[in-house]
């Protein structure tokens, strides 16, 4: 459900991140009610479901007026539950103006509240990121380390080739930097290799040359590969630099149709895997705050399947995570304005592949 939760949410991006003024302030404040049944003996829990109700009413006003005026918002009306389930990371200054019980057994709140705009439109910044993430593959080539020097010039030209073919094709692609490995989808990594062989053919003494590239995808934490595409193409000639270059080339086209598939396939498929994240939180007053971190974390954060305190020291909390999406996608939701108000403000010490390193700020 946290994974549709997820898609949902970042569809609404597109309806409402444009929409928004840019000299909005802070913050508006809006009046609205929210109304529950009740059974006598249960007034307690109804009032409670209609202040519910009138936070997210106020939300959605708040949210409603700045759509009002355009005709975007098919996406909206479908997931507009998902943010609203958001309500305490943007309501602040809370006051109950109104409250009163009905003849028809309704317990009706009227509540007035600061809607942090600003804070929601920077949230939808960073779903907008999601967005990317998700719709297209985040691709960085680089060569193999074991390929001879004398072939790299053809497979940086082969790199260049395939980088347009992506880009055209709608993928997101990126230089490799070993820092920012984990901020990586997917690598693609050429090889190439050459082998010659003379032959004579109608007393003609030839150069045959067998030009072979491979791609592999693989991802950048643990190298394990996920798909291959390969391609030999044979080509006469006593310039090797030359033969190297045709070849290449021919091999990117033929293997591109392939290639594009299984990229398309993996990536849907690494995207919502789960995987193993270490987590360690300094800064962590007591024990006891550790364990409600854990519990907020499964509760609120999308894509967390499970959670777990492995061991507590000086301060210093160490969880298991199980979760569906990319390191960076975890992140990501940590700095937004709903988690910062509603937990704490976390400042990021490391990312390396599946371990994650942060510091708990006030």
């Amino acid at each position: 459900m946290k994974n549709v939760k997820i898609n949902m949410l970042v569809l609404l991006i597109i309806s409402i991140l444009c929409l928004f003024p840019s000299n909005l302030t802070a913050g508006v404040i809006v009046t609205a009610k929210g109304v529950s049944f009740f059974e006598p003996g249960r007034e307690v829990i109804a009032r409670e479901k209609a202040i519910d109700e009138a936070k997210r009413a106020a939300l959605e006003q708040a949210i409603g007026s700045a759509i009002e005026s355009s005709t975007t918002v098919e996406n909206f009306v479908v997931i507009k539950d998902q943010i609203l389930s958001r309500t305490a990371g943007y309501l602040k200054n809370i006051k109950v103006t109104e409250e009163k019980k009905t003849e028809i057994g309704t317990f009706e709140v009227t509540i007035e509240a600061d809607v942090e705009t600003s804070a929601m439109v920077e949230d939808l910044d960073r779903f907008k990121k999601v967005l990317s993430w998700q719709k297209n593959p985040r691709i960085s080539i680089i060569t193999d380390k074991d390929m001879k020097n004398d072939y790299l010039p053809a497979a940086k030209k082969s790199s260049s080739i395939l980088a347009d073919k992506l880009e055209q094709a709608g993928f997101t692609v990126f230089k490799y930097s070993r820092e920012k490995e984990s901020q990586m989808g997917l690598l693609i990594s050429l090889s190439l290799e050459l082998s010659s062989n003379r032959s004579s053919y109608q007393n003609m003494d030839l150069l045959v040359n067998e030009i072979s590239l491979s791609a592999n995808i693989y991802r950048p934490d643990d190298g394990e590969i996920l798909g291959t595409s390969s391609a030999v193409k044979s080509l006469p000639g006593e310039n090797k630099l030359k033969v190297l270059d045709e070849g290449a080339r021919y091999c990117i086209d033929s293997i591109w149709t392939d290639l594009r598939s299984k990229l398309v396939k993996v990536w849907e498929k690494e995207l919502y895997s789960e995987r193993n994240i270490n987590m360690i939180i300094k800064k962590v007053p007591s024990h006891a705050k550790a364990l409600e971190i854990s519990n907020a974390f499964k509760s609120d954060v999308s894509g967390i399947i499970d959670m777990n305190l492995a061991g507590f020291k000086n301060g210093c909390a160490e969880f298991n995570i199980k979760y569906k999406g990319w390191p960076e996608q975890l992140l990501n939701e940590m700095q937004m304005s709903y988690f910062k108000r509603k937990y704490f403000n976390p400042a990021v010490e490391k990312v390396e592949g599946n371990k994650i390193i942060i510091k708990m700020n006030k």
